[in-house]
This record gives structure tokens, sequence and C-alpha cells, in this order.
């Protein structure tokens, strides 16, 4: 089961990074975005079988967010709890090296 209380944390907050001015604050939540997704997408291309690598990579050159989230969804059923993991795990390193 998911850490929820983590989940639903202002890592800003918890990392007691509030009084940051907002363009800061900005640049590390883009920065950590970029972190969670490039760590999405090394679970996503293990996750996929081999003959499903190829695809996934043309649909993400299209940048058709709809098709792409569509592929994904119906190759990877467990997309959601990957996603939410990856967050969880993120923010629990973040905590835990602060």
């Amino acid at each position: 089961m998911f850490d929820q209380t983590i989940l639903k944390q202002n890592i800003i907050k918890v990392l007691g990074l509030e009084d940051l001015p907002e363009k800061r604050k900005l640049a590390l939540i883009e920065k950590m975005t970029e972190i969670i997704q490039k760590r999405l997408l090394i679970r996503i291309t293990e996750e996929l079988k081999e003959e499903d690598k190829d695809e996934f990579i043309k649909i993400s050159e299209t940048k058709d967010e709809k098709a792409l989230s569509d592929f994904l969804q119906t190759k990877i059923p467990n997309l959601d709890k990957i996603i939410l993991e990856e967050i969880i795990k993120f923010k629990q390193e973040l905590i835990k090296n602060k």
C-alpha cells in the first residue's frame, strides 16, 4: 500500500524551502518533475515487452499525449501504481537527505 501521507505532503514545505523566492521554488519543482519523468521513462521501458518498445518510441516522437497515454495504459495496466511509486520514492529520498 502507498504511503498516502508522503504523497499528500507539500515537498517544498517539508524541506523547509517555503521562504525561497517564488521563482526559485518553481525552478525546483520543475527540476523535481523532470527527475521523476526520467525515472518513469526508465521504469516504463523496463515494464514494456521488447516488441512494444519501438512502438513506444514512435508514439513518443509524435508528441501525441493522448495516443501515448492510451498506449501505455494498454501495455502497462499498473501504470498509475508505477507513477505513484516513483513520486513517493523520490519524495522519501528528498526527505531522508534533507
